[in-house]
């Protein structure tokens, strides 16, 4: 161990008995009593999503579980039980997102007229399907010789809360409606909430038999089988929401819909994902299963089609995640960041507004449509505290244009461009740190940290303590450069450059500026932020790691970032940590102080492929996915925690993290782009490979049907001792492929 690790880990040792954590504020404020939603089973189509227990159930109290629908819990109780007894479960499944299907079983029964029914004499087959409608389907199967007969029982229920107040961002709404008192008529249940919002919103169930009994939110059945026998009971749910208030919401009437494959954007995204085969078969599951959850968040909210950010905190707009999922899919799905710059541009910053954070040109944080944003007890309608969206925005739309061509889309978002630059520009001019990029709520509901780590105690000094706004935080002075460097770069390229010089220059002044104040030569490394006053925090933590891939790092000191990165109090063995575990604040247990963001590790190793670090690149890759396969149906998390390798042979799961997750599931296709070395310019009709390197474990890459502007490409890569070779297998349509070992 270094003296340097060894000073840290003292300091650290000595702050351990005196520090008080902050939880998951910010984006992710106040789940304290939303303990642990790890074994839960998630659905989702569209905007309607169900968080289930292992059994399918919707327990009573539940911890987060329930069936969603525009930032509302339209159940919050559904429940199956035989003989007033939960069934077993012996499996549960939803590996095609939304599909779950559960196996259970009974438990021994003593009926009230002394019968008994031995345990596992019943197979139970629950299952949901969400596509134009809601099903449940119950089948139930009499596995014994001789014939059953049993009481089924279900119970519904639901106070219609808002997401906010599930997550306990607010406590109670302010205001709040009437619940209907629950409805039965015939094979029908209706229960219903006239919200104070102006919102009348109901959850409607269809019975299929007709139960004998329903009343109260309970249906009951007389199930009899003779041997072998079976019979299945079908739910049909429909979900309502109706404005009677326009005064209360812009938006109008709104039902149900679920059937995003009709739209236009999402049929484009969809048919533009190439053909993707390797040599390791686990690669092309856990490739599969990113995309695919990708695909499961796609949201249709009137004609915005965008990436949720995670089920199911956030199956909502926000800004910065949608940015960096179309970002990291782009080589891929084009039409994703196509959607999502336009949806993000339509809800830019127009005033001044400090309630919400906004500004003009600003691009949004996070827009919410439930009861408390339509009443204003919260500011996501939309929010703006986000200090980097804007420039993901800018950066998205550049690359954009690199990969298909369409200049058409930066015309048409040519004013969205001007007023982003605008607010650049402010945020510049107004700053009291030197110029440097920084933020500072000014919302009495605002959050304290608005770079993606966002939650009260994730930026820290190197004792520890809070960092204290204003904050200029590390990787956002990267991202300001690029962002000026590389639309300075396009504008170039469509003959504007009297309009891209003065881009340039500032850029180049940033990059001295920030060099100058960030750079800490003893500890070889960026500052993670600089604070009030302008005090640096030289805490070592993974935001220093973003600067790679944006330009801002000068040759001399990317290899230095590149090896520190890779150190044993950083690197985990699964992942780079959020935060070294030399420092006072690092719990590996905790949400951006010491866990791993597979998002965060994907964006480090983009930026060591650009500086040729291979070695230290595919560590990176190989951590990410060999995590991924830990985990169910190779699904990638939000986060997981930071224990060592070394101390546990799999990643330890971090117990209310989103599962899927957008810029999660986004990670694995950056992971792979970067691998492959694939640098496109379709203004010039080009592809560059440029220092392609497949890690060990994936010997072979095909990628058929690759678009680069209107032109597609087959690909094949091979990896031969350590080199990796391309080989063009196919072109179709002009372009020009060329490789650079």
């Amino acid at each position: 161990m270094t003296t340097r690790h060894a000073e840290r880990l003292e300091r650290k040792q000595q702050h351990e008995d005196k520090r008080e954590l902050k939880r998951d504020s910010g984006k992710h404020a106040h789940r304290a009593h939303i303990s642990d939603i790890s074994g839960t089973i998630t659905v989702k189509h569209n905007q309607v999503f169900l968080l289930l227990s292992p059994t399918g159930d919707i327990p009573h109290g539940a911890n987060g579980e329930g069936l969603y629908f525009r930032d509302m819990r339209y159940l919050d109780h559904m429940e199956l039980q035989l003989n007033e007894q939960r069934p077993v479960s012996l499996l549960a499944d939803a590996e095609k997102g939304s599909v779950a299907v559960f196996e259970l079983t009974n438990p021994h029964l003593v009926l009230a007229d002394g019968t008994e029914i031995r345990k596992q004499s019943l197979s139970i087959r629950r299952s949901y399907t969400i596509a134009q409608d809601i099903t449940q389907e119950i089948e139930v199967r009499n596995l014994e010789r001789e014939a059953v007969s049993f009481p089924l029982r279900m119970l519904f229920g639901s106070q219609f809360d808002d997401m906010m107040v599930v997550r306990s961002f607010v406590r109670e709404p302010v205001q709040r409606g009437r619940l209907h008192t629950s409805h039965a008529h015939g094979d029908m249940l209706t229960l219903g909430y006239n919200g104070a919002d102006g919102h009348a919103r109901a959850t409607q169930i269809r019975f299929t038999p007709a139960p004998e009994s329903l009343h109260g939110g309970v249906a009951d059945y007389t199930v009899t089988l003779p041997p072998h026998a079976r019979q299945t009971i079908t739910l049909t749910l429909e979900l309502s929401d109706e404005v009677r208030h326009e005064a209360h919401s812009p938006v109008g009437m709104q039902t149900m819909t679920t059937g995003i494959e009709q739209h236009s954007e999402f049929d484009q995204i969809l048919a533009q994902l190439p053909e993707i085969e390797t040599s390791n078969a686990l690669f092309d599951r856990a490739l599969r299963r990113s995309f695919d959850d990708v695909r499961m968040l796609i949201t249709v909210d009137r004609q915005d089609a965008y990436v949720a950010a995670g089920i199911p905190w956030y199956v909502a707009l926000f800004g910065r995640d949608s940015c960096i999922t179309a970002f990291e899919t782009l080589a891929f799905q084009p039409a994703l960041a196509r959607s999502t710059l336009r949806v993000l541009a339509h809800y830019q910053g127009t005033r001044h507004n400090a309630y919400e954070d906004e500004e003009p040109g600003k691009i949004l944080h996070e827009l919410r449509v439930g009861e408390t944003a339509n009443l204003h007890e919260i500011p996501m309608t939309p929010y703006y505290g986000s200090v980097d969206s804007t420039m993901w925005f800018l950066m998205l739309l550049e690359q954009y244009v690199r990969w298909t061509g369409d200049v058409g889309l930066f015309v048409e978002l040519r004013e969205n461009v001007e007023r982003a630059l605008d607010w650049m520009d402010h945020n510049e001019k107004t700053s009291t740190l030197n110029g440097f990029f920084t933020y500072g709520t000014k919302s009495e509901r605002g959050f304290v940290n608005q770079g993606w780590k966002d939650s009260d105690n994730a930026i820290v000094n190197t004792d520890g303590s809070l960092v204290q706004p204003p904050v200029a935080l590390v990787e956002v002075q990267g991202y300001a450069y690029r962002t000026w460097h590389r639309i300075a770069g396009l504008l170039r390229d469509l003959g504007e450059a009297q309009r891209a010089a003065p881009l340039e220059q500032r850029a180049e002044a940033l990059k001295r500026r920030f060099n100058d104040a960030y750079w800490m030569e003893e500890q070889r490394y960026y500052a993670l932020a600089i604070e009030r006053g302008g005090k640096r925090s030289e805490a070592i933590a993974s935001n220093a790691g973003h600067t790679l891939f944006t330009g801002i790092v000068p040759d001399e000191r990317a290899k230095a970032i590149a090896e520190r990165l890779l150190e044993s109090d950083m690197f985990c063995g699964w992942g780079i940590r959020t935060l070294a575990e030399t420092e006072a604040a690092y719990n590996p247990l905790d949400y951006q102080v010491g866990s791993v963001w597979p998002h965060d590790n994907a964006l480090i190793a983009l930026g060591l492929r650009h500086w040729g670090f291979a070695e230290q690149m595919e560590r990176v890759f190989t951590g990410i996915f060999q995590a991924a396969t830990h985990f169910p149906h190779f699904r990638l998390p939000e986060v997981f925690d930071g224990f060592s390798r070394d101390q546990y042979r799999r990643p330890v799961t971090y117990p209310v993290a989103c599962s899927p997750q957008a810029w999660a599931a986004g990670a694995l296709p950056l992971l792979l782009q970067s691998a492959l070395g694939l640098e496109p310019h379709a203004l010039f009709k080009t592809l560059h490979i440029t220092r392609p390197h497949l890690p060990e474990w994936l010997t072979t890459v095909t990628v058929r049907g690759l678009h680069v502007g209107q032109a597609r490409v087959d690909l094949r890569y091979l990896r031969e001792m350590a080199t990796t070779h391309v080989a063009v297998l196919r072109r179709e349509g002009d372009v020009v492929v060329t490789v650079e070992y």
